[in-house]
């Protein structure tokens, strides 16, 4: 029998299950009064055998440890068994060789070899870090280019959306010569936000809101809103 039909659980006869005056043989009575000591010692006799049987460490519970990865006595017994045979032929179990086990100096080696790897590590953290931040200035410097035209319509003024606000707009009216600004406006103009192109103090384009303004005004060669084909590039 195993440890747990061993376990002594309540007694078959109880003496306070008697009555006041037990209607009983003195025999009877003795034999009542026996019944639970001869149970609790049949118990233990039975644990005994149970304890000294070949098979009691089958049964026994064991720790685990990080060497000996076992849930019993038996099992425990076993894996250092078959450590030790290991060992015998040469193989080193896994786990078996611990820090202290080593030389001062292999130990000095690995802990040069942690340092300088954790060193590295950093070093690669803070270039991978720097180079991340240079990506991130690079796409918020970087612009898309959208090229189109429009049809000037006569009138004063005409607002071109574009459905962006334009970081520039390079504008093409009568020929190619680019001017700055505050010359004749019948080449081609540079819009830059804020700006206010204009020639003989009057307004010729200007960025404003998501696409830009152009004005006409033939007695001031003001070109960029007469009735003809434009074109622009728009810097997004």
């Amino acid at each position: 029998m195993g440890f747990a039909e061993n376990k002594q659980q309540e007694f078959t006869k109880k003496i306070r299950n008697l009555p006041d005056q037990p209607n009983m043989q003195p025999h009877e009575l003795k034999e009542y009064f026996d019944s639970s000591p001869e149970e609790l010692r049949q118990s233990h006799n039975d644990l005994c055998d149970a304890l000294t049987a070949k098979t009691a460490a089958t049964a026994l519970g064991f720790s685990r440890t990080a060497g000996v990865p076992a849930d019993t006595v038996q099992t425990a017994v076993e894996n250092v068994q078959q450590q030790l045979n290991a060992a015998v032929m040469g193989n080193i179990p896994s786990g078996s060789v611990t820090g202290d086990k080593l030389a001062q100096d292999v130990r000095d080696r690995f802990t040069a070899i942690e340092n300088a790897a954790k060193s590295e590590a950093s070093t690669r953290a803070s270039g991978d870090s720097n180079l991340q931040n240079q990506i991130n200035t690079l796409s918020a410097a970087k612009c898309e280019v959208h090229i189109g035209s429009y049809t000037g319509n006569g009138a004063d003024s005409q607002h071109i959306p574009l459905h962006f606000a334009p970081k520039a707009v390079l504008l093409f009216a009568k020929g190619c010569a680019l001017y700055p600004g505050i010359q004749d406006t019948n080449g081609a103009l540079l819009l830059l936000p804020g700006i206010q192109s204009t020639a003989y103090d009057r307004p010729a384009a200007e960025i404003s809101g998501n696409g830009f303004t152009v004005y006409y005004n033939g007695s001031y060669k003001i070109y960029f809103n007469a009735p003809e084909a434009h074109h622009f590039i728009a810097f997004k």
